[in-house]
C-alpha cells in the first residue's frame, strides 16, 4: 500500500470526516433541552466567574469534537490551496476571486511547496492521536456512568475500532457512488476498492472480537442488573436487532472481504451498505437496552422512535448527502496534484535536476 494508491482517496475520507463532525457537533446543542444557552458550553471569562463544569459529559463533547473539527478541516484545506490556484488561473469573475481568496495566494515557488508538504505531514500525523482520544471520549460519556452494560473499561477501543470501521464503509459507499456519478473509472480504480477491502475485513474481525469480549465480561461478572440488559439483548425483545446487528457487521462482509475473487467494487460496496446499516443498530444497541430499564430491577420499559427523532435522524443523512454533494461541485474530489505527482515515478535527482522538475508543476498566477 503505496503513497500512490492512496492519493485519490485521501479527500474522500477527509470530507466524510469534516461534514460527519459538523453534523455531529449539533447533537450536543439539541440534547441541551434549552439550544439557546449552548455557549454555556464554552469557558469564556464571565462577569460572574462561572465556568462549565468539566465533569459534565457535555463539556466533554465541545473540547473532544472542536478539537477535532479543527485538525480535520485543517487537514482538508491544507491539500486543497494547490488546486483552488489551479482552478483560479482558469476561471473569470466572482469565481476567480472566490477561489482566489481560498488559494491563499498560492504561486507555486519552492519554498511555498516546502511548507504544505511540512504541513501536511505535520498534520497526518497529529491527526490521529486527536481522532483515538475524540472517540475515547466520547465513549467516556457513557463509560462514566453507573447504567448497566455502560460502565465498562472496553467502551474507549470499542468506539475506536467502532469509528474506523464505521468510516471506512462509509468511505467505499462514498466512493463508489462518486465514480459512478462523475465518470471517475480512471482515477478510482478496483485496487482502491480492493485494498479498502482488506482493512474493512480487519475491523470487521476486531470488531467482532471487541463485541464478544464485551458480552464474555458481562456474563462472566455475572451482575443482576447488567445480566437482565444482556439477555434482553441476546434472547429477549431487542435480539432480533443485536442478530441482525452482528450479520451485517460480521457474518456477511467476511466471506465477501475474505475470498479475493469476491472483493470486487460491487462485492465491497455490497459488504460496506450492510456494516453502515450494523453499525447505526450497534450504537442504538448500546443506548436503547440499557435505558429501557426502570429503576425496579427486572422490569422493562420499550423504546420506540417518536416521529420528531425519526426525523431529526432523516435530517442528519439528507443533510451529509447535501454538503458532500455541494463540496464536490465546488471542489475537484480528487486532488489534481497529488494525482499528477502520484502518476510519475519520481527517480533519484540532483538538486538542479529537482528544482526543474519542480518548476514543471508549479502553479501561476
Amino acid at each position: 500500500m503505496n503513497a500512490t494508491w492512496r492519493r485519490p482517496v485521501t479527500r474522500c475520507a477527509e470530507v466524510i470526516t469534516v461534514f460527519a463532525l459538523m453534523i455531529g457537533a449539533l447533537f450536543p446543542i439539541i440534547h441541551l433541552g434549552r439550544p439557546w444557552l449552548f455557549f454555556w458550553l464554552i469557558p469564556y471569562p464571565s462577569e460572574r466567574q462561572i465556568w462549565p463544569n468539566l465533569r459534565s459529559p457535555l463539556a466533554w463533547d465541545f473540547f473532544a469534537i472542536s478539537t477535532y473539527l479543527t485538525g480535520s478541516t485543517l487537514f482538508l484545506l491544507l491539500p486543497i490551496i494547490p488546486d483552488c490556484a489551479l482552478m483560479r488561473d482558469q476561471m473569470t469573475g466572482w469565481r476567480r476571486r472566490v477561489y482566489g481568496v481560498l488559494a491563499l495566494g498560492w504561486q507555486g515557488t519552492t519554498k511555498q511547496w516546502h511548507r504544505l508538504e511540512a504541513a501536511m505531514q505535520v498534520m497526518a500525523i497529529a491527526i490521529v492521536p486527536v481522532a483515538v482520544s475524540v472517540h475515547t471520549i466520547v465513549s467516556f460519556d457513557f463509560s462514566m456512568s453507573p447504567v448497566p452494560m455502560w460502565h465498562s473499561t472496553v467502551f474507549g477501543p470499542y468506539f475506536v475500532a467502532g469509528a474506523i470501521f464505521s468510516g471506512i464503509a462509509a468511505l467505499i459507499v462514498a466512493m463508489a457512488v462518486l465514480r459512478k456519478a462523475l465518470h471517475l473509472e480512471e482515477y478510482l480504480h478496483p485496487v482502491h476498492f480492493q485494498n479498502l477491502g482488506k482493512l474493512l475485513l480487519l475491523m470487521s474481525l476486531l470488531w467482532g472480537y471487541f463485541t464478544f469480549a464485551e458480552r464474555l465480561t458481562t456474563w462472566y461478572g455475572n451482575a443482576p442488573a447488567e445480566m437482565a440488559v444482556f439477555w434482553e439483548t441476546q434472547t429477549g425483545s431487542y435480539a432480533p436487532l443485536f442478530w441482525t446487528m452482528v450479520f451485517c457487521n460480521f457474518v456477511i462482509p467476511f466471506p465477501i472481504l475474505a475470498i479475493k475473487r469476491l472483493r470486487t467494487i460491487t462485492g465491497c460496496v455490497i459488504a460496506s451498505s450492510t456494516i453502515v446499516a450494523g453499525m447505526w443498530l450497534e450504537r442504538f444497541l448500546i443506548v436503547v437496552p440499557s435505558l429501557a430499564r426502570k429503576n425496579l430491577p427486572y422490569t422493562w420499559s420499550y423504546y420506540r422512535p417518536q416521529p420528531v427523532e425519526i426525523m431529526i435522524t432523516i435530517a442528519t443523512f439528507a443533510a451529509m448527502v447535501l454538503l458532500y454533494t455541494l463540496f464536490s461541485k465546488a471542489v475537484p474530489i480528487i486532488s489534481i496534484w497529488e494525482l499528477k505527482v502520484g502518476g510519475h515515478a519520481q527517480p533519484l535527482l540532483t538538486a538542479e535536476e529537482e528544482e526543474e522538475q519542480r518548476a514543471l508543476w508549479r502553479v501561476r498566477p
